[in-house]
């Protein structure tokens, strides 16, 4: 491959790969994003579940200690033994047929156990009087003892203690209490039922436990009650010492502080939901007329409220998003590999276009340069195009004879042989030769040879002549003479703007080739009208050419120096390496001006506006190059006349 293949290969592969890869992250995003909320969605539905299932249970456990309150073996306990046994009966069944309490228990109004039955192994017992113990200090039984009739409180979750320390194997209870009052509205006491926390938060965490989730639940200071890892759970309860979720997943902490339910980190995808005991209780008794404490006194109130939610680590969550982004890498694989055909195909039809395109310009640029007089006519001798040798042979410019027939040069049309004859012969053969007499603009006759070749479009069919004409009898010292009187101002001997324009679609082409830029300069002589006014057109003339040909002493000397009109000038300075070199150029010329000019005894000084265009980064048509220049150089000459008419008013 060509470096003009690969760098065609670039052109189209670049951009196109660019597209597909922000059109493919994209995808591969919003894939991500669809699915982690999909995960997300289906937790909190099962979460609901849970959420649901826990909300019936307190509801249950409710329901069971209002009962409790208004059993009528409560007041028979002032009778003594009888009384305490018909109610330890009564909730040892109780316990029994519910199966979810660790404890029930009546305290007297002292706060003093009178009954209590343990849950243990499935079977409740009742614990003997001397291992009664007074719960006056514990905020359920304070808290209860002074609300009034049909008040439920309810503690966090927290460990069972016994006698000051936590029993072990560990029990997590969650502790509700509720006054009593006999008929007459008396105190009687407080009974309290411990629930057994773990199955309800096994039934809260089981719906999202699948699909490679990790429940956990931990409190409102991120102590861990459950999904911790070993000697996490209940830390801070068994060892003095806080092993929170933040130690590990710091960044999801603060996220769940600042109330996101759902959300992705370096550690994986996390789904949480913040349990609070209000929502849980008060959504299920909202008609009934209850009072509700929640905690408090003490209580740990942090344990009222828990964070309950998944972890999918980042392995687990890669291999979930692993089929969407394998056909994703499957199309873009499919998808890459015809990107690089279709560059490939580019890159050859380009080169094929940029050579074909190059032959072209090579046979136009030969066409100009050629001395000899060469033009082209259509399928019926109508003349299309001209080159200046045919300027420089007949005097007629290019306007004045595109659109005529070839014939309208011939001296003789009546002695010459037909046109349509001629080019007949030059289609048939291909190429046509003779000798005629052609008239030029002025008049005079010239004897030329002319050769017209037929050449056919091998795509469209369309058939062109081409006609090659010397001058046969000046051929040696004429021709040369008038194609630098038709390409070159007469005064400075400098390039025309004909020439001009020509050598910058050469140069603009040539630096396409090459790589190189190529800068345009316009340049405007500053009170040449006075010069000429004060000292006639004489010093203004030898002014002109003494412009010229300082311009011309500082470029280099493959630059194109030409007098376009008057007192302006333009070059052409080829193979600009960067802006900077050509600013610096501008500036020499600028500077090579307006040194002192000595014309015998008289000394002149001439200023210049100027303006600069670089091609191809401020424009990529050589078309406009000369229009944009002379625009600038008229910007700088208003530029500098306001400037001189502020400087005049400063000086008065």
């Amino acid at each position: 491959m060509t470096r003009g293949h690969l760098q065609s290969f670039l052109v189209c592969f670049v951009p196109l790969g660019a597209v597909f890869a922000i059109l493919a992250g994209f995808l591969i995003w919003d894939g991500t994003v669809l699915r982690e909320q999909t995960i997300a969605e289906n937790k909190r539905v099962a979460l609901g579940k849970g959420i649901s299932t826990l909300q019936e249970r307190i509801d249950s456990v409710v329901s069971d200690l209002l009962i409790l309150t208004e059993s009528t073996h409560l007041e028979a306990i002032s009778d003594g033994g009888a009384g305490i046994a018909r109610l330890t009966d009564e909730f040892m069944l109780f316990t029994l047929r519910r199966g979810i309490y660790d404890q029930i228990r009546f305290l007297n109004t002292e706060g003093m156990e009178t009954v209590r039955v343990n849950y243990a192994s499935g079977v409740p017992f009742a614990v003997a009087p001397p291992n009664l113990q007074d719960k006056s200090t514990r905020p359920y039984f304070r808290m209860a003892q002074n609300a009034p009739r049909g008040t439920v409180y309810i503690s966090g979750i927290d460990l069972n203690e016994e006698f000051g320390r936590i029993e072990k194997p560990i029990k997590p209870v969650i502790r509700m209490s509720s006054p009593v009052f006999d008929r007459t509205g008396a105190r009687l006491g407080v009974v309290v039922v411990n629930l057994r926390a773990e199955p309800v938060l096994f039934d809260l965490v089981a719906p999202l436990s699948d699909g490679g989730l990790k429940p956990f639940v931990v409190d409102r200071d991120g102590n861990w009650i459950l999904g911790g890892e070993s000697g996490e759970n209940w830390a801070l309860d068994l060892t003095n010492t806080a092993r929170v979720f933040a130690d590990r997943y710091p960044r999801a902490w603060e996220n769940m502080r600042i109330g996101l339910e759902s959300f992705e980190t370096e550690k994986g995808f996390f789904t949480v939901e913040l349990l609070q005991a209000t929502d849980i209780f008060l959504a299920r008794h909202s008609t009934r007329s209850l009072s509700v404490i929640f905690g408090g006194d003490g209580q740990n109130d942090s344990r009222l409220n828990l964070y309950v939610g998944t972890y999918l680590p980042r392995d687990v969550l890669s291999t979930l998003l692993w089929p969407e982004r394998r056909v994703i890498l499957i199309l873009s694989g499919a998808f890459i590999a015809l990107m690089a055909i279709v560059s490939g195909l580019y890159a050859w039809a380009r080169q094929r276009q940029v050579s074909t395109s190059f032959d072209a310009q090579l046979s136009q640029q030969v066409l100009h340069a050629s001395k000899s007089s060469v033009l082209v006519t259509d399928e019926n001798g109508i003349i299309a195009k001209v080159n200046p040798g045919f300027t420089a042979m007949t005097g007629y410019l290019p306007e004045e004879a595109i659109g005529q027939p070839l014939s309208f040069l011939r001296a003789r049309p009546e002695e010459a042989e037909p046109l349509s004859d001629i080019l007949m012969a030059a289609r048939a053969n291909g190429i046509w030769e003779g000798d005629v007499c052609n008239r030029r603009k002025s008049g005079s006759y010239y004897q030329a040879n002319v050769v017209i070749r037929a050449i056919t479009d091998p795509e469209s069919s369309d058939v062109h002549f081409v006609e090659l004409a010397v001058d046969i009898l000046r051929q040696s010292e004429s021709a040369p003479t008038l194609w630098r009187q038709a390409n070159h101002d007469a005064l400075t001997g400098l390039a025309n703007r004909l020439l001009f324009e020509d050598r910058l679609e050469v140069a603009c082409r040539h630096g396409d080739a090459q790589g190189h830029s190529v800068a345009v300069l316009v340049l405007n002589l500053d009170r040449f009208g006075q010069i000429n006014d004060r000292y006639g057109h004489e010093i203004g003339d030898q002014v002109l050419r003494k412009v010229g040909d300082r311009i011309k002493r500082t470029v280099q000397s493959g630059d194109t120096v030409a007098r376009l009109r008057a007192d302006s000038f333009a070059v052409i300075h080829e193979n600009v390496s960067s802006t900077e070199k050509a600013d610096w150029i501008a500036q020499k010329i600028t500077a090579s001006i307006q040194r002192q000019m000595e014309f015998g005894g008289l000394s002149l000084t001439v200023g210049a506006s100027m303006g600069m265009v670089v091609y191809p980064q401020e424009s990529s048509n050589h078309d406009t190059l000369l229009a944009m220049a002379e625009d600038k150089m008229n910007a700088d000459k208003k530029s500098r006349k306001s400037a001189a008419i502020e400087q005049r008013y400063l000086n008065q």
